[in-house]
């Protein structure tokens, strides 16, 4: 996988730094013990220290010591895991800070712009991560992820990024064929498989 800083092996173990640390080890021991790319968590980034505070600082490769490539998710798991805080709409999802209760909208536009700021090389789409094993839900938030990937697609600023649609469907064969389709259409350098490990069975997985 070729990103702006150098190239990933595939397949590839991607350490989780949620808040621009993977905890209990520095960049360089994070490196030695064969990482090519670390993920860090757009919602935690957002609400601390903030996107425009690390852009200043130089970006996430500066601002956590990391010359490897990085992965920023979306946020929306978090915020879908919010499930008594926040609200859904077509716009984008209106949640209330774990941190200290405040209310924010996370828009695919808000989120591509707080990856932009973020200067990770590979960023996702704001998608709808449903309960996986309920079809009528799922063919609803289908709809919804599909629109807020095409909001995504033109909200994009930087050509440094790679932004990649997220497949959904739940545990439905025929709907994960039917996003990964679509999706496609929109020419993404590269997809993701969302809606998995959120409480479905292994055998479903």
């Amino acid at each position: 996988l070729s990103t702006a800083h150098s190239l990933v092996s595939t397949p590839s173990f991607m350490p989780v730094g949620t808040q621009a640390t993977v905890k209990s080890l520095t960049p360089e021991e994070v490196s030695e013990l064969g990482a090519d790319i670390v993920l860090c968590n757009t919602y935690h980034l957002y609400l601390r220290p903030g996107a425009d505070r690390v852009e200043e600082m130089g970006g996430l490769h500066r601002f956590m010591g990391w010359d490897g490539p990085i992965l920023t998710d979306s946020g929306g798991f978090q915020v879908f895991s919010l499930a008594e805080q926040r609200t859904l709409s077509d716009d984008g999802v209106l949640f209330r800070s774990h941190v200290d209760g405040s209310r924010h909208l996370f828009t695919p536009e808000l989120v591509v712009d707080v990856q932009e700021k973020l200067g990770a090389d590979i960023i996702m789409c704001l998608d709808e991560c449903a309960e996986p094993t309920d079809r009528a839900y799922n063919e609803r938030a289908l709809l919804r992820t599909h629109a807020w990937a095409e909001r995504c697609r033109r909200a994009q600023k930087r050509a440094d990024q790679a932004l990649f649609g997220i497949v959904q469907g739940g545990v439905f064969g025929d709907l994960r064929e039917q996003s990964a389709r679509y999706l496609t259409t929109l020419d993404f350098p590269g997809y993701a498989i969302g809606g998995l490990s959120v409480g479905e069975s292994k055998e479903q997985m």
